[in-house]
């Protein structure tokens, strides 16, 4: 089933900038449902400026990518109050976006069970990718670590040259690693995955 991505404005915060797991606890506030959607994600709110704790959103921006008969489902979120470590955010209607396939993306965070370090990232996203029949060169950037309730989840930026449109898109819908509620393991065109970093750096 193809998907889509759905970018909703968003007012209200500063949020922390590790903020991943605290934001889908509010949206599963509003919609029980998306525990159960594992073909949803939830990418990191995008914010105008951060320091080294909060992510000052301005007039920001949440990107879910979900199938479009989850649409309607979603709705709900406009102008419902979010909560995120104690700040109220609010979402305004979304625009819809259809995924493109582009020879190069890029995920702010992958991340694979015991992939503690570069060499076994690098052997478990190429594991991944043959599982999906997908062709690719990888770059691994930064690593990084998430926060999910209590544990620290340790994961690495990735970029991905190379692609078919085909495989492309095969990345975008499926995403690599786990965690995809929490903002992990998804892809988006490199100059807008750049920018979605620059304005909500995480530890």
């Amino acid at each position: 089933m193809a998907l889509i991505d759905l970018l909703f404005p968003v007012q209200g915060g500063p949020v922390p900038l590790d903020h991943a797991y605290l934001l889908f606890a509010a949206l599963s506030r509003h919609i029980p449902a998306l525990h159960e959607r594992s073909d949803l994600g939830v990418f990191s709110l995008r914010g105008v400026s951060n320091t080294r704790e909060l992510l000052y959103l301005g007039r920001g921006t949440l990107r879910l990518r979900c199938p479009v008969e989850a649409v309607a489902t979603l709705l709900p979120l406009v102008s419902a109050p979010l909560e995120v470590a104690g700040r109220r955010l609010s979402l305004g209607a979304p625009s819809l976006y259809a995924l493109e396939p582009v020879p190069s993306l890029a995920a702010r965070l992958v991340t694979f069970k015991h992939a503690m370090d570069e060499p076994a990232f690098i052997a478990a996203a190429s594991r991944a990718l043959e599982a999906l029949g997908v062709q690719a060169t990888l770059t691994v950037g930064r690593r990084r670590i998430v926060r999910i309730a209590d544990k620290k989840v340790v994961g690495f930026a990735l970029d991905l040259h190379g692609l078919s449109a085909e495989h492309s898109l095969r990345v975008q819908e499926r995403g690599l690693g786990g965690r995809r509620h929490m903002g992990c393991g998804l892809f988006l065109p490199p100059g807008r995955a750049a920018l979605a970093q620059a304005r909500g750096r995480a530890a």
